[in-house]
């Protein structure tokens, strides 16, 4: 269950609108109105600087394990690859700190047991800090603590929230058809095509020969091609042969082999599903954060350069929550 709903929530900050990147619903201001280590505030749910520094300064660390400390001194196109990973961290945190703020609106809150989780995951991580690295993160076992809670209550937030949306997917929504394609630029020679298709000749040797589309067999779900390809395609029958449609530029000619592929179609039962919680979640988050201020002390996470925290090598705070809290 936990992997399940992790995964959606990943989805969730891989596709919402990003709060502090100009949501058109947020309310944004770049202040000096916050305390001195407070990076920013969402509503009534705050961010200091020595949190996001933890998680900055762990993703660092776990690219550095993959690709090396040279990694630092590539851009990501008009970026440098430092700049990229602030983005990508306040990104990261604006979307914790707002489902943070949504569990307070729909009154979720930690169990004991979880309480408890994130306190056994807060002293493993604060012990494998060195005493250096715990002075310039500015963090104590407690803040530590107070930082598992929100990451896991996030998580809960777009648990509960989805998983009390019940949601029913057809097997015609989630149908997944095999066809074979035929795709010329002319009209004319789309019809003589499917002339000899008719006739009996092989589609695909007709498409190695005349088709301009780089695959003649292809696997179509809906919602994965126009509406006129996809009304097309899925009113055909098994062995079934199209008329001549426009689309593209060009001219189709479409062969169905196989009305409803099950395992496939299986599979894509839980991505359609998904898909609509997540839909349904940013509905209700939308509405939550169309009225909600937000601060933000830009020039203090401008401040924060890699070259500072040099002798931090920490890289385990995500590998301690997934030990903690989802095995």
């Amino acid at each position: 269950m936990r992997s399940r709903v992790r995964r959606g929530i990943v989805s969730l900050l891989l596709t919402a609108s990003l709060l502090l990147s100009g949501c058109e619903n947020t309310k944004i201001v770049l202040t000096t109105g916050l305390a001195s280590d407070e990076l920013f505030r969402i509503g009534d749910v705050s961010c200091s600087l020595p949190e996001a520094l933890v998680y900055l300064m762990n993703q660092k660390g776990s690219y550095e394990n993959v690709y090396g400390m040279g990694m630092w001194e590539h851009n990501l196109g008009d970026m440098t690859m430092e700049e990229y990973l602030k983005n990508q961290v306040l990104s990261e945190l604006a979307q914790v700190k707002s489902m943070v703020l949504l569990a307070g609106e729909q009154e979720i809150t930690l169990t004991e047991t979880e309480t408890a989780h994130a306190a056994e995951a807060a002293a493993e991580y604060f012990a494998s800090l060195s005493q250096d690295e715990a002075s310039a993160l500015k963090v104590d076992q407690a803040s530590v603590q107070k930082m598992y809670e929100d990451y896991c209550l996030a998580f809960k937030a777009y648990g509960q929230v989805t998983e009390d949306v019940s949601i029913e997917i057809s097997d015609d929504e989630a149908r997944i058809i095999q066809l074979q394609q035929l795709f010329v630029p002319e009209e004319h020679l789309a019809g003589e095509l499917r002339e000899r298709l008719l006739e009996g000749e092989d589609f695909g040797a007709l498409a190695a020969n005349y088709s301009k589309v780089s695959q003649t067999t292809v696997a179509v779900a809906r919602g994965e091609k126009s509406s006129v390809y996809e009304e097309t395609a899925f009113d055909l029958d098994n062995g079934e042969i199209s008329e001549v449609f426009a689309d593209e530029g060009g001219y189709y000619v479409l062969k169905c082999l196989n009305t409803y592929m099950e395992e496939e179609s299986e599979a894509n039962k839980v991505q359609v599903a998904q898909k609509q919680k997540t839909e349904r979640f940013q509905g209700i988050y939308e509405a939550l954060m169309k009225d909600t201020l937000s601060e933000f002390q830009e020039k203090l996470w401008e401040q924060v350069c890699f070259s500072d925290y040099e002798g931090i090598q920490t890289s385990s705070f995500f590998e301690i929550y997934r030990k903690h809290f989802e095995e």
